[in-house]
């Protein structure tokens, strides 16, 4: 047996019957934290290095950016050559797996805590800054963010080492696996799973914290954790803290300025770099320091000399903010100390408000959070100790399902509508803002209603449109699109075995979510409380899945679907009808077709009969018991009726002579 199971391993698995990948062949010198890499082989052209990166199961992948990545050539970034889902034997289900060309020169840095060879300043721009200038244009052209550059995603792309490439970004959400060292001050107080998509200008950043590491041979701040690197970062400057005493050649300080800028609007763009490059000396960017009180602000027994410093003092310190605030004391100190009249405004405008609502808990929880984005209008989103980006609320959530967290604090901040106040106080118009916000604050809605079908689960798919299907019936099937699903749910029913629906929360929610047509009927009676119309809302829902798809021979769903089918049939009144259709739906389930099967049990014109006969054996019994009740209390004339018979036997006796008399006559006669 351990024979078999080791050469299952060992058997190559195919992607679009073109590439092998070896699980019995890791490369974890080309791992990422998130995904496993094997050795893969292209059978049309086996002179060409490949490897594949198998994304970990129930993570979301970056579809948007596998579609946008594939074909294109960049000499700064990995050839994606193919990606889709596969059955992996070592995982025991379908996974997402992406093949690159293999880098053959290696990892350029494998460890940020440690020191390396610097890369010397006369390779710098040839081998590190034109390759990923380019890959920096190549992702703008097809609106990408790339948010996985750091230097322990580098590679080298030849074995003579003469050019870097960076290395996949799509197997886990945007910047989840960015240390904070690279990523912009904003977006490194996110939690990492929440930093959201960003733009190009944090990947502009995240190039020039990884060009000051590689030319400085050590990261600056290994020493120091998260909350000392963004604290310094604040006070100092990016450029401050990552640069520091370092001796760097001229030319080399202004690109690293230029794209260490913690003001994302005046931070280097393509243009720039494309200007450096081509020798143009550009106009240095001095470091825009915070403005700093006159007096500092005394909270939880610390002082606070920057708006910013003490935003993040007040989200670490939920509890102990609103005090501060209601008593009019931040207010005094940003008009007097800070001199910052319009934040002291908004303040003084949010205390008001939070003052007037009935629901004072809620109130003052939402009061912090508009308090911390006032003081700090580049923030993430603060809540109770969660820290997200608008866009990061959907893989924030994928996560936190996905390994069994705790999402109700995610469920607040959606139900509290923070996103609306973090929009507000964003210092430019966005016209994509708008969109995004529409969307996110749509999510109430599916929260309140709370029903099958909606609920936390109908927001994981809407918010992650690339989210696979994470019921236990289609988990192992990796389904990504609605036509996956009926497939999976097919070769889920010998595991069910009849318990069970096929339609729980996850399905019902993947559904609503993933259908372009109209489900609305069926949803909704799904989600009724009796039965007999939730099953019809499920076998319906179904049925117009595969009349829509276009799937026939689906005989073990339609099985199980049958085994179900119970209440609805117990619906009708004939007991002759139930049996009838009780014969007729395993002989359709026999045949996989779900709309046969809807169309029989749930058929206007039986169910009409059905009604109809109801109601006249109903009136005939209602008639029955009646004429008892009227013959027990003695208003029925019992004579009457033994009249109305005498006579009835009489004339059927007289007509039975008459028929015997005739008879005799004819046959008298004949003789």
């Amino acid at each position: 047996m351990a024979n078999e199971q080791q050469k299952a391993v060992g058997t190559p698995v195919s992607l679009r019957e073109r590439y092998l990948i070896y699980p019995s062949s890791a490369l974890p010198d080309l791992a990422t934290p998130t995904a496993q890499a094997f050795h893969a082989e292209d059978r049309r052209d086996q002179a060409k290095a490949a490897f594949a990166l198998v994304a970990r199961p129930g993570f979301p992948v970056r579809i948007n950016a596998l579609r946008a990545l594939k074909g294109v050539e960049c000499s700064g970034l990995m050839n994606l050559l193919e990606w889709g889902v596969v059955d992996w034997p070592p995982a025991n289900r379908k996974v997402m797996v992406l093949v690159y060309e293999r880098p053959l020169g290696g990892r350029v840095v494998t460890s940020l805590t440690t020191e390396f060879k610097p890369i010397e300043e006369s390779d710098a721009v040839r081998k590190v800054i034109n390759p990923l200038v380019a890959a920096l244009k190549a992702l703008k052209l097809v609106n990408l963010s790339h948010r996985a550059i750091r230097p322990t995603n580098m590679f080298w792309a030849t074995a003579a080492k003469d050019r870097i490439v960076l290395g996949d970004c799509a197997t886990a959400p945007p910047a989840y696996e960015q240390p904070v060292l690279v990523e912009p001050i904003e977006s490194a107080m996110a939690h990492p799973a929440g930093r959201g998509a960003g733009t190009s200008a944090d990947d502009v950043y995240a190039f020039g914290a990884s060009l000051s590491v590689l030319l400085q041979g050590i990261s600056p701040v290994a020493a120091l954790d998260d909350e000392a690197i963004i604290r310094q970062k604040i006070v100092q400057g990016s450029y401050g803290v990552l640069i520091g005493e370092a001796r760097m050649p001229l030319p080399m300080i202004e690109i690293l300025r230029g794209t260490l800028c913690d003001d994302a609007h005046e931070r280097w763009a393509n243009e720039a770099l494309d200007l450096w490059l081509h020798g143009r000396r550009l106009s240095p960017l001095v470091a825009k320091m915070e403005k700093r009180a006159g007096r500092g602000f005394i909270f939880n027994n610390k002082e606070y000399f920057t708006s910013r410093e003490l935003a993040i003092a007040m989200a670490r310190n939920w509890e102990a903010a609103p005090p501060f605030i209601l008593d009019g004391r931040l207010e005094l100190w940003l008009r007097r100390s800070l001199e910052n009249k319009e934040k002291a405004n908004a303040v003084a405008n949010a205390a008001q408000s939070a003052g007037a609502e009935v629901d004072k808990r809620g109130a003052l929880e939402t009061l912090v959070t508009k308090v911390c984005m006032i003081l700090d209008s580049r923030a993430p989103i603060r809540y109770k100790g969660l820290a997200v980006m608008p866009d990061g609320f959907g893989s924030l959530l994928a996560l936190a399902v996905v390994e069994g967290g705790d999402v109700r604090i995610i469920a607040e901040a959606l139900m509290r509508e923070t996103t609306k106040a973090w929009f507000e106080t964003r210092d430019a118009y966005n016209p994509d803002n708008s969109m995004l916000e529409a969307h996110i604050r749509a999510q109430k809605t599916f929260l309140d209603r709370g029903t099958i079908g909606n609920g936390m689960e109908r927001v994981l798919y809407e918010l992650n449109e690339t989210m696979p299907c994470i019921s236990p019936w289609t988990v192992d099937n990796y389904v990504l699109e609605l036509r996956d699903l009926l497939p999976a749910l097919n070769a889920a029913a010998k595991k069910a075995d009849g318990k069970g629906w096929p339609v729980d929360r996850h399905i019902a929610a993947f559904i609503a979510a993933r259908a372009n047509f109209d489900i609305e009927r069926q949803m909704s009676d799904l989600a009724l409380p009796d039965q007999e119309h939730s099953t019809l809302g499920m076998l319906n829902l179904l049925a117009t899945i595969q009349w829509r798809v276009g799937q026939g021979g689906l005989y073990g769903l339609a099985a199980w679907v049958a085994g179900v089918m119970q209440p609805a049939i117990n619906s009708f009144h004939s007991r002759e009808k139930r049996r009838e259709l009780e014969k007729e739906t395993m002989r359709i389930a026999r045949e996989g077709s779900l709309v046969e099967m809807t169309r029989l049990i749930d058929n206007p014109q039986d169910r009409q009969m059905d009604q109809l006969g109801f109601d006249e054996a109903r009136a005939a019994w209602a008639a029955a018991q009646r004429e008892i009740m009227d013959v027990e209390a003695g208003r029925l004339s019992n004579q009457g009726d033994a009249m109305r018979t005498a006579q009835q036997v009489a004339a059927l006796i007289s007509v039975t002579i008459a028929f015997i008399t005739v008879t005799l006559l004819l046959i008298a006669k004949v003789l």
